[in-house]
């Protein structure tokens, strides 16, 4: 496609180099115009127009071209609308972050709880040992003489 369209400019260039009716520049203006070409259509038909400032056709020409939209109007809403979306997923991925860290806390906090249940769980087993060993060791030594 892109070929198509630099091989047509290519040969409507020297046409407008060359074009000596009025005529010729309406119908390669025409071409710009259909192609949505509106820089190049502008060019065309603003020397056409000087050169035959009184040819209706081509100010008819002139103002249908006026009516395309700028290309630059159309890459800037383009660009507005590519930073929206950009700022949308930031945002989306800010959100999921946030959970993610809230996730991370809870389940911190859930192993911190189960640290603490095993780090009083053996501290009890130890306690009942030492209890255990007291009054093992407090029993009086009964010498057997066999």
């Amino acid at each position: 496609m892109m070929k198509k369209i630099i091989l047509l400019i290519l040969c409507l260039l020297p046409a407008t180099l060359f074009a000596q009716s009025a005529t010729d520049y309406f119908h390669i203006a025409a071409n710009y115009y259909v192609n949505a070409n509106k820089k190049n259509a502008q060019e065309v038909i603003t020397e056409g127009i000087k050169k035959f400032p009184n040819d209706q056709k081509l100010k008819n020409l002139a103002s249908k071209i006026e009516e395309l939209p700028d290309p630059e109007d159309d890459q800037n809403q383009q660009n507005q609308q590519n930073q929206d979306n950009q700022d949308q997923q930031d945002q989306d991925q800010q959100q999921k972050d946030q959970k993610k860290d809230e996730q991370q806390q809870q389940i911190s906090r859930e192993d911190a709880q189960r640290l603490l249940d095993a780090i009083a769980q053996e501290e009890k087993e130890l306690q009942e040992k030492l209890q255990k060993k007291e009054l093992v060791g407090n029993r009086p030594k009964i010498e057997k003489n066999w």
